[in-house]
């Protein structure tokens, strides 16, 4: 073998886990043999992990029956080493492809991985192309995928027959809410603000459970308007100040306010697109956010858990300026 010949190493078999979710079988590298395999090891409490999960769909639907995505479950925490918490936030991302419990870290430590998120592809003859750590690397997980794809086109060895799943959601109906994220009280109103997060929508009840009204037409969108016409992504944290309240549209990646008396929501804060940048102040509608999770108000600053950059931020609701507040950016406790 010349020294320029690159070292092939085989990939190491998906074992010593608690079990599969999103497909009725276990599965096995040996039988996905012919397809491009993506090993995402992540953990459900890490932000950065749900940041790339569009990432993951993306390259699904371009790859339908070419890669097959595993979600290599390797928990932080104690509490996300159960399977049934794994297959609540299943449905709640509504993920679409297998799901590996890794509670003991046996696959983790096979590859050799060291931090979440991690991706990990294998070729379609079972052997490690290699791996990346981090957000933002579609482009080259994209661009390796198609490499892959092309070269094993041409000789013949590429599978092409579409993998079969029995998706968790399939075992589940239709709910009055979908794991609705925050809940805000207002005795005086006698009204109860809900948002009913994967519904994709804000709902409004009496504190008896009556049906006041609903905020959103539930598709995905970030659509300012009358209230049938407007659309969040995930909705989370709420505040309320007299006649607005306030809603960290987490996906969205935008502050919104709903004007009760007119009924109507515009947004007040954020540009719909992710920030990679720590400290900011400027303009409110300029300034990118990072999953905003909640919101507090104090006196006219509305402060932010900026849950993509571990940070507080604040908004100045008179002067209409963002900035951050507290955090250096660095995940600690």
């Amino acid at each position: 073998m010349s020294a320029q010949e690159k070292v092939r190493v085989r990939a190491p078999e998906l074992t010593g886990g608690r079990g599969w979710l999103n497909t009725d079988k276990p599965l096995s590298l040996q039988a996905l043999k012919g397809k491009v395999v993506l090993l995402d090891f992540w953990t459900y409490g890490c932000i950065n992990c749900i940041h790339i999960i569009p990432d993951l769909k993306r390259l699904e639907a371009k790859y339908p029956n070419q890669l097959v995505v595993i979600g290599v479950h390797s928990a932080k925490f104690e509490n996300e080493k159960d399977t049934e918490n794994i297959r609540r936030i299943i449905l709640r991302y509504e993920l679409e492809h297998p799901v590996y419990n890794d509670a003991e870290f046996t696959v983790w430590q096979s590859y050799g991985v060291r931090a979440w998120p991690t991706q990990v592809l294998i070729d379609p003859a079972g052997y490690v192309i290699g791996g990346v750590s981090g957000e933002g690397n579609y482009e080259l997980i994209d661009q390796v995928v198609a490499r892959a794809v092309d070269e094993f086109r041409k000789r013949g060895e590429l599978n092409e027959e579409p993998l079969k799943l029995t998706l968790e959601r399939a075992k589940v109906g239709d709910m009055p809410l979908a794991f609705p994220g925050k809940l805000l009280a207002d005795a005086r109103s006698d009204r109860l603000y809900i948002a009913d997060s994967n519904h994709n929508r804000i709902v409004i009840t009496k504190l008896d459970g009556t049906l006041v009204d609903i905020i959103g037409t539930g598709t995905r969108g970030a659509a300012d308007g009358a209230f049938d016409k407007t659309s969040f992504y995930r909705p989370q944290g709420l505040a309320l100040d007299g006649d607005s309240l306030y809603v960290a549209d987490t996906e969205n990646h935008l502050i919104r306010r709903v004007d009760l008396k007119s009924k109507t929501v515009e947004t007040v804060a954020g540009t719909g697109r992710q920030s990679r940048d720590y400290f900011q102040h400027g303009p409110a509608r300029t300034i990118d956010l990072s999953s905003p999770w909640d919101v507090q108000l104090v006196g006219r600053q509305l402060y932010i858990t900026m849950a993509g950059t571990h940070q507080i931020w604040q908004l100045d609701l008179d002067k209409h300026e963002v900035s951050t507040f507290a955090g250096s950016g660095r995940e600690a406790r």
